[in-house]
């Protein structure tokens, strides 16, 4: 049974993603969903809370399972994982899926706009090194991109 976890920036399609692996009758799991804390070490960054995670890695031993999430502690995590999926997008694309999705309204805000632009530039680099498959959702559709993760398992 395999654990993937698939990573990426705001508005490559993750959460769409999940909905349809979901649908299809996987485990899946939005980490930005109960699964997150704040660092209390000054900076105040939203993290991936270890305990939750590895709790949930522990019942999820066994069973086949696609979590998802983008948090500086993540690569903590690698090791558990059979691959590390990267859902990238070029920026123009990921800032028309933020302006017109309406399930998360991060990405609305000019702040939050230069935030993913910042995240593109700096973050996005350090993504790719750290994934062993990175899936580029600028073109292709959801349908196409789970059948990839799915081919995973």
């Amino acid at each position: 049974m395999s654990i993937i976890f698939i990573t990426g920036l705001s508005g490559v399609g993750k959460s769409s993603v999940l909905k349809r692996l979901e649908r299809d009758g996987y485990a899946v799991v939005d980490t930005d969903y109960g699964y997150t804390t704040i660092e209390t070490d000054g900076s105040a960054e939203r993290v991936l809370d270890e305990e939750k995670i590895n709790e949930l890695l522990e019942r999820h031993q066994g069973t086949d399972l696609f979590l998802s999430g983008c948090y500086s502690n993540q690569g903590k995590f690698y090791k558990h994982f059979d691959h590390v999926v990267l859902l990238k997008a070029e920026l123009n694309i990921m800032m028309d899926r933020l302006d017109r999705r309406t399930s998360n309204h991060y990405g609305k805000s000019a702040d939050e706009r230069n935030e993913v632009i910042h995240s593109y530039e700096n973050v996005l680099p350090l993504l790719v090194k750290g994934s062993d498959v990175v899936l580029d959702t600028s073109h292709i559709g959801i349908e196409r991109i789970t059948e990839k993760l799915k081919g995973l398992l």
